[in-house]
């Protein structure tokens, strides 16, 4: 046996997503994101259209803010003078969101 490779666990998750610059929406919708080395990889889910990734550096990001919007957690937060709001519904989805984000930008 010449040996083997492990791989690393990648936990892909889904939700829903406003991007918002100069009072304007850039996208409404769904994405997946993930975290890869002090990254948040995030792909804009548009239908039938192409996906648009956005890789963010977590220590890039500024304001976080983590609260409750009608009953669900809303974190948002400015990267590249674009404000992201990530409405989370999902079970767990949120705190692994907050837990994440919060953990390196600290």
């Amino acid at each position: 046996m010449v040996g083997t490779i492990q791989k690393k666990k990648v936990i892909i998750m889904f939700t829903y997503i406003q991007i918002f610059s100069n009072d304007t929406v850039d996208f409404k919708g769904y994405a997946y994101y993930e975290f890869i080395r002090n990254n948040l990889s995030l792909t804009l889910s548009r239908g039938v259209r192409p996906l648009k990734r956005t890789i963010i550096p977590l220590d890039k990001i500024l304001f976080l803010n983590i609260e409750k919007f009608y009953g669900e957690d809303l974190i948002r937060f400015i990267y590249n003078k674009k404000i992201f709001s990530f409405i989370n519904t999902g079970y767990g989805e949120s705190l692994y969101l907050e837990n994440h984000i919060s953990k390196t930008i600290n």
